[in-house]
């Protein structure tokens, strides 16, 4: 129950006669019928089970409220390096690529132009060498001097290097160097050695040597026209049987005191190749 104060109205006169009565009075407020619901307590099992809910949203809570902050970040690093990779692609420069037919003509072109001089030839002593100079030497061989050619022949033979599209070349080259009279007998011993040693036989080189070489077979060494000849008997060589004959037996000199004196053991056998150039005697 309350208690409320409620001031009581009265007049003038009345007022005098209560003589010093208080003016209040105190009245009491009966309580009102109205009434507040009261929440009812819940069970225990609903409690139990409301705290479970409550502890599964704390803390699925956090884990949701991370993993956007994680895709964040991965987003801002993806578009971080994409920037990066965009500002390397901007500032470095794109460099050429040269396609593999350019690279093989530059490699091949370098390979021509290679030095093929005597010297350099000379020094060549393994077949891999004479491998990465023979596209100078195909190019080159057709206008080298004799000695270079020769020195050439020698590489060739040293190394046991076979190559068709060189050897093809090289007997045109040595039968116009043969026509000019250009080759010494030490380069055509080179010629005749390499092809000895490389098994490598052209009939028209060989007559072209044997042309020129059988004027100059006295001034060959004995040891040296024994090579040769075995060489040309070799390769079953036919034709050109005075060089044979003079590889055998040699030019007399003019100033020899033989000098169409000394009977020609060929002609007293029926069978001289030289016929009337020879230095031996054919009288009866």
């Amino acid at each position: 129950m309350a208690l409320v104060m409620k001031r009581k109205l009265v007049c003038a006169a009345a007022q005098e006669d209560d003589d010093g009565d208080s003016d209040n009075e105190m009245v009491v407020k009966p309580p009102s019928k109205k009434r507040k619901d009261v929440a009812k307590p819940p069970d225990k099992a609903e409690a139990v089970e409301q705290t479970k809910v409550n502890d599964s949203e704390v803390t699925q809570a956090p884990s949701e409220s991370r993993k956007p902050k994680k895709e964040k970040e991965f987003a801002w690093m993806d578009s971080d390096e994409e920037e990066q990779g965009e500002d390397a692609e901007k500032t470095e420069p794109e460099k050429p690529v040269d396609s593999p037919k350019k690279t093989e003509d530059a490699s091949g072109s370098e390979d021509e132009n290679a030095d093929v001089s005597a010297a350099t030839l000379d020094s060549v002593q393994t077949f891999g060498r004479m491998m990465v100079l023979s596209p100078a030497l195909l190019k080159k061989i057709p206008r080298m001097l004799p000695e270079d050619v020769a020195a050439a022949c020698r590489a060739l033979a040293r190394t046991k290097f076979f190559d068709g599209d060189i050897n093809r070349v090289l007997y045109g080259v040595l039968k116009r160097l043969l026509l000019r009279d250009r080759l010494t007998v030490e380069q055509a011993d080179d010629v005749l050695k390499c092809f000895a040693s490389l098994n490598v036989y052209d009939e028209s080189v060989f007559s072209a040597i044997a042309r020129q070489m059988k004027v100059r077979t006295a001034s060959i060494d004995q040891a040296l026209r024994t090579q040769w000849y075995d060489i040309y008997k070799g390769f079953n060589h036919s034709g050109d049987k005075d060089f044979y004959q003079l590889l055998e037996v040699p030019h007399l000199t003019a100033i020899s005191p033989a000098y169409k004196r000394l009977r020609c053991f060929h002609n007293q056998n029926g069978n001289c190749a030289v016929g009337d150039a020879c230095t031996y005697s054919h009288d009866p």
